[in-house]
């Protein structure tokens, strides 16, 4: 775990720190932990995915400080711990991650899930139906001759992208919802049918909007089942989205984004008339709704066959019929290639980090 070692400055952060400075390195570290130390290097606690994911849950936003929410006694093993214990603790705890000190109680290294287990990626049995029927008049004039799904990143087309990305986590049945081009589309994963997962069709005879073609999986769905854009990208780990869908017991779980907006005057905070005071260029932050879903099968009973239904309306409509309905909150990189800029800003991304084949 040496290479730790050198990359640690990028996940350490102080007790004083507002978690929106410390995020972004996380993200980029991609390791899905903070850790919390004094100014002489000596641990003080934990922060990890799950304890932002709750924050969040919680209402709490990005300015919150993160000796707020980090885990003031984390598991911690001393340097020199043998690996066949570390494993044990890491299985019989179900830990990703366990910081190593010294005797004084300083950071010296961090053990990862991966450093002591080649772990397979387990086998979903839960579809994934990739909305793919859209006419993409936000990217015209691209898709007067190509349809959405096939405008490429890299050497794929946006949509194989995105079932590579579900696949390397484990999920391996895909049903595409076709519309616009569809037979572009039908050529496509004919001619080029050596992926080791599994792709279905169905096909909207005319525009269903973003929920309406699912009236046509009557027969394809019996089990939980993702739903996501074709134009979607996102860094997630979609096992913890799952998990989180099934322990709530949610029908219904929106994967939401955090988003950042900052507002370029200085904002007036008044009370009656009389100014209380100026906040130059504020930071706001949202939750978004990124397109992608997880649902229960029992929720295509409020789609009506051959109607038009957004994904918005039957939200409206599985909450006005009692069906429970939660927001996985995710924090990490995203892309909506749905428009030109973000197409382009997406291809630099892809170009620069390689995403495709990470």
């Amino acid at each position: 775990m040496e290479w730790h070692r050198n990359e640690l400055k990028k996940i350490i952060a102080s007790p004083e720190e507002k978690l929106s400075f410390a995020l972004p390195r996380m993200e980029a570290a991609a390791m899905q932990v903070l850790l919390i130390v004094d100014e002489a290097g000596r641990l003080l606690g934990t922060i990890t995915d799950g304890d932002i994911r709750r924050t969040l849950l919680r209402g709490g936003g990005l300015e919150v400080v993160l000796s707020q929410i980090m885990n003031p006694a984390p598991l911690v093993l001393k340097v020199g711990t043998p690996i066949s214990y570390i494993k044990n603790v890491m299985l019989k705890k179900n830990i990703r991650h366990i910081p190593l000190t010294d005797e004084q109680g300083f950071l010296v290294d961090l053990v990862l899930w991966l450093d002591v287990f080649d772990r397979p990626c387990t086998k979903k049995d839960e579809p994934v139906v990739i909305m793919a029927g859209g006419m993409g008049t936000r990217l015209d004039p691209f898709t007067k001759i190509l349809p959405k799904p096939m405008i490429p990143l890299g050497d794929k087309p946006i949509v194989e992208v995105i079932m590579d990305k579900f696949y390397r986590q484990g999920f391996s049945n895909f049903i595409l919802s076709l519309g616009y081009k569809a037979e572009i589309i039908k050529t496509y994963f004919a001619e080029n049918n050596g992926r080791p997962y599994k792709t279905d069709f169905v096909q909207e005879k005319e525009p269903l909007g973003t929920a309406g073609a699912l009236s046509l999986l009557d027969n394809k769905i019996q089990t939980t089942f993702f739903v996501t854009n074709c134009d979607i990208i996102l860094e997630a780990n979609y096992d913890d989205v799952l998990s989180f869908h099934k322990d709530r017991e949610n029908d219904l779980t929106i994967v939401g984004a955090l988003k950042e907006f900052t507002i370029p005057y200085g904002v007036l905070r008044t009370d009656n008339g009389k100014l209380h005071n100026i906040e130059e260029k504020p930071n706001l932050h949202y939750l978004v709704n990124t397109g992608v879903y997880v649902l229960e099968p029992r929720l295509l009973s409020l789609v009506p066959r051959h109607q038009p239904l957004h994904m918005t309306e039957l939200i409206v409509l599985a909450q006005k019929n009692g069906f429970k309905t939660g927001v996985f909150p995710f924090h990490g990189k995203w892309f909506d290639v749905g428009q030109w800029e973000e197409y382009r800003q997406t291809l630099k991304v892809f170009e620069l980090s390689s995403l495709i084949n990470m």
